[in-house]
């Protein structure tokens, strides 16, 4: 049976590796960008995969009025403005107060809203509107990336050999886009719905870590009085579905595969 989807964000950095994969795997295909949103709208899907919404966490603390709209009103009008079997929402795990530990992110974790940042509580509101909204659902939970089309996040930084933002000892699970992709189709194709996943890379690297394997790499530096964050949630449920690659391994064959392109990959 031929499936279809439909991706909000379809041009993005998270958002092509989803079209790629589906397309991959023989899925009808209808990619959605903001400049095509108006002219999409009505349409019919199996599965509406919302890539879309804010990305960058000084917008949202610089403008939340904004944030808000590209993050929270958006997916109101993506719940209205298309018919779809099953909702997937690509959320962050932002969502928690304190990510730095499993022991603090378990999906079932209450979510104190007030401790959050406007980042992090726009993406929990957007999460509030997909549930009550969508008769089927289902929200995944994102951490770091690497991947083709990487423009930003302290990963890019380093190979580009910006300052970072953050001190370099702090510490990160990432993930392939393209194993983001394989990792949500099968999840689709296991019928799993109805419950939030965190999806992350397995295990943590280091900033200052990453830099040493990039050979031709100037000496890190960084803007002054940075935080040193850790983010390292929960992954128990995950692994019992589809078990995530380690973030180190990933990072590692993604600085090769830079290497071998002469750059980041298209």
């Amino acid at each position: 049976m031929n499936r279809s989807c439909l991706v909000l964000g379809s041009n993005g950095f998270v958002g092509s590796a989803i079209v790629a994969e589906a397309r991959r795997r023989g899925w009808s295909v209808l990619p959605v960008d903001r400049t095509e949103y108006e002219s999409a709208i009505g349409n019919s899907c199996d599965i509406l995969i919302n890539a879309n919404g804010n990305s960058k966490k000084y917008l949202a603390a610089q403008d939340p009025s904004l944030d808000f709209d590209l993050s929270v009103r958006s997916v109101r009008h993506s719940l209205d403005d298309f018919r779809f079997g099953l909702y997937v929402y690509l959320s962050t795990i932002d969502v928690y107060p304190d990510p730095s530990s499993p022991a603090t992110t378990d999906e079932e974790t209450p979510i104190a809203p007030e401790r959050l940042s406007t980042y992090g509580l726009h993406k929990w509101l957007a999460e509030q509107l997909v549930v009550q909204g969508a008769r089927r659902w289902l929200i995944l939970r994102m951490g770091g990336f690497v991947g083709p089309r990487l423009w930003k996040n302290s990963i890019f930084d380093l190979l580009q050999g910006h300052p970072l933002r953050v001190h370099p000892d702090s510490a990160y699970q990432y993930l392939d886009t393209r194993e983001l992709a394989r990792i949500l189709f099968d999840l689709l194709d296991r019928g799993v719905e109805r419950t939030r996943l965190n999806v992350c890379g397995d295990g943590v690297v280091t900033l200052q870590e990453v830099a040493s394997w990039i050979s031709d790499v100037p000496p890190v530096t960084f803007h002054p009085n940075v935080p040193i964050e850790r983010y390292e949630v929960s992954l128990t449920r995950l692994r019992a579905l589809r078990p995530p690659p380690p973030t180190r391994e990933t990072v590692r064959a993604f600085i090769e595969e830079c290497r071998r392109l002469g750059g980041i990959p298209s």
